[in-house]
């Protein structure tokens, strides 16, 4: 009977497209952001990643700088459009964030109600596995981020 289940996961769990895939890990980190569950974050985040303002350790210390002060965090996002070919996929999504907190928590709600532009999250499949998706680069033209306004 248990081998029977293993093979029913293991049909459903591999049979699913890529595009399934990677929205499945574009929603468990969204989730983990929300939960500030960090080593997830960090484990979904490229080693070589780079959006051309920051690398994949300033973006890791920045999200825990900007997000960290949160008790209560609602990220919401609305997909716009998605693509995947081969193992590269971007998801375009609008985001709406929500919750209080301490520290940086109030900025960042009204400096997300600011951007209308969607957000481009860029992925990359690095293995077999269906989870095996990893976080390349993410862009939005309304964001601006100062050298040096985060920590590394």
């Amino acid at each position: 009977m248990l081998f029977l289940w293993l093979v029913i996961w293991a049909i459903i769990t591999f049979s699913a497209s890529e595009k399934t895939q990677m929205l499945k890990q574009q929603q468990k980190f969204i989730t983990a952001l929300e939960q500030r569950k960090w080593s997830r974050v960090d484990g979904m985040i490229c080693k070589d990643y780079d959006d051309g303002a920051l690398d994949a350790t300033t973006l890791k210390a920045g999200m825990r700088q900007v997000l960290g002060g949160f008790y209560v965090l609602s990220i919401t996002p609305e997909i716009t459009k998605v693509q995947v070919i081969h193992g590269v996929g971007m998801v375009k999504t609008n985001l709406k964030v929500e919750g209080n907190g301490a520290g940086l928590s109030s900025m960042v709600v009204a400096e997300a109600r600011r951007i209308k532009q969607p957000w481009f999250f860029h992925w990359h499949k690095r293995g077999f596995w269906p989870w095996s998706w990893e976080l390349v680069q993410i862009h939005n033209d309304d964001m601006f981020v100062p050298p040096g306004a985060l920590e590394k």
